[in-house]
């Protein structure tokens, strides 16, 4: 079985997801009403980089790699990682997406920049979502199932 076809479908799954999480948890978090939303308090724009990350970090390594080993599972695969493979994975995935989002945050908190429109910052958080949960699970899917023999 080909593995290029599989990553492929996933990382534009998790793309997509994220891309759709990221909209709903900034609409819950900044709310609907369009307004200027500042990098630091009172909206703290810059430091909902780190949740976003994290949650985005761990569910796009998890979930995409669970999906894949069962679907694997079910076509006859022998060789598979085991849950506690998985977990770990999604584990490593973590510090990797705090540090990209603490550059963010740092970016946006020392930059030029106090606050931006509601729109920049919805457009912002849906590229960073679909960029990182990209990554993310193509890193996850390649070093879980790659190598070995689908």
């Amino acid at each position: 079985m080909d593995f290029l076809p599989i990553l492929k479908r996933e990382r534009r799954v998790s793309t997509a997801i994220n891309v759709v999480l990221s909209a709903a948890f900034f609409l819950l978090v900044f709310g609907t009403r369009s307004r200027e939303l500042s990098m630091a308090a009172p909206d703290n724009f810059a430091l909902d980089f780190l949740a976003q990350a994290a949650a985005i970090s761990v569910m796009a390594a998890l979930v995409p790699a669970l999906l894949v080993r069962k679907a694997l599972r079910k076509g006859g695969a022998q060789s598979l990682p085991t849950t506690a493979a998985i977990i770990g994975q999604a584990g490593q995935m973590l510090p990797g997406g705090l540090v990209i989002a603490g550059l963010l945050a740092a970016l946006c908190l020392l930059g030029p920049v106090a606050s931006l429109s509601w729109t920049a910052a919805l457009a912002i958080k849906l590229a960073f979502g679909g960029l990182l949960g990209f990554a993310v699970t193509h890193l996850t899917l390649k070093r879980l199932f790659a190598s070995r023999p689908v």
